[in-house]
């Protein structure tokens, strides 16, 4: 990635604060931007991007390889991608459940995406207004 070495010629020059602000701006847009979608994916495939995450917040931060990854994180007060993936899922389905009109595009609001414990059992449980959870009895590997 053409930020790896933007960042090795930036870390010395602006003070900390800015090298946070510039890493907002370039790399975690990027990351935030779809991580719903590309951190379904297999554990292998999506390695490669946290790995270039992690070092693109060592660099500015003029941490060693040794440094552990959650205080990299924590430095920047940002989540791990695995975790923002779990954030943004959740985001996803509150915006869904009680702002579909206002936040989601079109789509969303027409597909029924989720369902309703409500709307599959008759009789009345206290789990009625949650989300029906399908259960699959098959895995396959991808």
């Amino acid at each position: 990635m053409k930020y790896t070495s933007i960042f090795y010629k930036l870390r010395d020059k602006p003070p900390g604060q800015m090298l946070k602000i510039i890493y907002y701006a370039f790399i975690h847009s990027h990351v935030l931007y779809g991580v719903e979608i590309y951190a379904n994916t297999k554990s292998t495939y999506l390695d490669k991007l946290m790995k270039l995450n992690n070092k693109l917040l060592r660099i500015p931060q003029c941490k060693p390889i040794t440094t552990p990854i959650r205080e990299l994180y924590t430095t920047y007060n940002i989540l791990l991608i695995t975790d923002l993936h779990k954030q943004q899922l959740l985001i996803f389905v509150h915006k869904f459940i009680y702002h579909p009109e206002l936040l989601l595009p079109e789509i969303f609001i027409n597909n029924k995406l989720f369902t309703i414990n409500d709307e599959i059992y008759k009789y009345n449980t206290r789990i009625k207004s949650n989300i029906h959870l399908c259960q699959s009895t098959t895995s396959a590997d991808q």
